[in-house]
């Protein structure tokens, strides 16, 4: 995935140092380009990566994303340049969920969707265990969400977007990030309390 460079093909100019990339038969200057996938595309790929529960899969996405990006780089307006990175991976992400669904592949999020654990869980078994339940049930949560409430809650939580720039992405009005949000989290909270396993308090 972050072996952009040598995926477009870039290479640097003996004379200045800026950067061109060779498509098509035709040299093209390449600076603005490379500066905007260095600043997003770990942020796309979390957002692909949440979306699809794979890496692999993120990967490719996110470099679709880009290419498209490229393509379109002419035409975008630079102060919606992050939203439509966004956007552009919410709609090709749902385009590859439908088309796993036609084939019947099973959706299961990896360990890298969610934060890796801490050292402490090395000398502490019984930590990490507690936490493996928690992460396991946080990952099964977010896959029975709905769409709209997972992408707003993945963009908020996961992309660190605000209000404003989740219901330019989404092209959704600013009251309605804010209920999905609060109806993502509600209906988190209930799915993993109900699939907490019952300890010793829990009556017989």
């Amino acid at each position: 995935m972050h072996a952009l460079n040598s995926w477009f093909g870039l290479f640097p100019c003996n004379n200045s140092g800026a950067w061109f990339v060779i498509r098509g038969g035709g040299m093209i200057r390449e600076l603005e380009f490379k500066i905007l996938c260095e600043r997003h595309s770990d942020e796309v790929y979390r957002y692909a990566r949440a979306l699809l529960a794979n890496q692999a899969d993120a990967e490719d996405a996110t470099q679709e994303v880009l290419l498209r990006l490229w393509r379109h780089l002419p035409r975008i307006n630079p102060f919606n340049l992050r939203a439509w990175l966004l956007q552009t991976t919410r709609y090709y992400c749902l385009d590859q969920i439908r088309r796993r669904s036609h084939r019947a592949a099973p959706l299961s999020l990896d360990d890298g969707v969610l934060e890796e654990q801490t050292d402490e869980f090395a000398v502490n078994p019984s930590l990490a265990a507690d936490s493996n339940l928690r992460l396991e049930q946080a990952r099964e949560a977010l896959l029975k969400l709905p769409e709209n409430l997972r992408s707003v809650f993945l963009l908020y939580e996961v992309n660190g977007l605000r209000y404003r720039e989740i219901a330019s992405t989404l092209g959704i009005p600013l009251n309605s990030v804010k209920v999905y949000l609060s109806r993502a989290r509600e209906r988190l909270s209930n799915l993993t309390i109900q699939d907490t396993p019952c300890k010793k308090t829990c009556p017989d």
